[in-house]
């Protein structure tokens, strides 16, 4: 049985093709967070990493778990996490799940985000200010040195209107 966001899948990618900023709202459950990354990973001809980025480190962990054994390997290999203190990516990685104050520290010295081509914050709802400031950055990235760079916001209950 496919979820939700897969039987949109088609449309996730159209949407990617047609702009570099999406938000994607669906109800709790419909695979926003395991299968969004994965879509656009396998579908959108995307070249570096896909960072999804949670506001928890167990969320972070969980996930990258899920997400790995999906694919048929373990957290480390080509799906992988980093939250404070812990680190299990390695260079096969493609998608890493990790906190929003993981990526503002990877900012500092990769101002580019070099190793990434796209950019997901997932539960966008929760907001806080990590969540702010990293949309924020990524999206003055986006519009002065990385128009390449593919960013999703997903939440189940956010106000579309009120965040574009």
């Amino acid at each position: 049985m496919l979820l939700p966001i897969q039987q949109n899948a088609a449309q996730l990618v159209k949407a990617v093709s047609a702009g570099r900023r999406l938000i994607v709202s669906s109800p709790p459950g419909s695979g926003k967070s395991t299968k969004v990354p994965q879509i656009l990973l396998d579908s959108c001809g995307l070249k570096g990493r896909v960072a999804v980025l949670e506001p928890r480190r167990l969320a972070a962990r969980m996930l990258a778990d899920r997400v790995a054994r999906e694919r048929g390997g373990a957290a480390g290999g080509e799906v992988g996490y980093r939250v404070r203190f812990e680190d299990k990516t390695g260079p096969a990685t493609r998608i890493v799940f990790e906190t929003e104050g993981i990526l503002l520290r990877e900012l500092v010295s990769d101002p580019q985000l070099k190793k990434y081509s796209a950019i997901i914050l997932d539960e966008f709802h929760e907001r806080h200010i990590h969540a702010d400031i990293t949309l924020a950055a990524c999206l003055a990235l986006q519009r002065t040195s990385r128009p390449d760079l593919l960013l999703v916001v997903m939440s189940a209950t956010l106000d579309e209107k009120k965040l574009a």
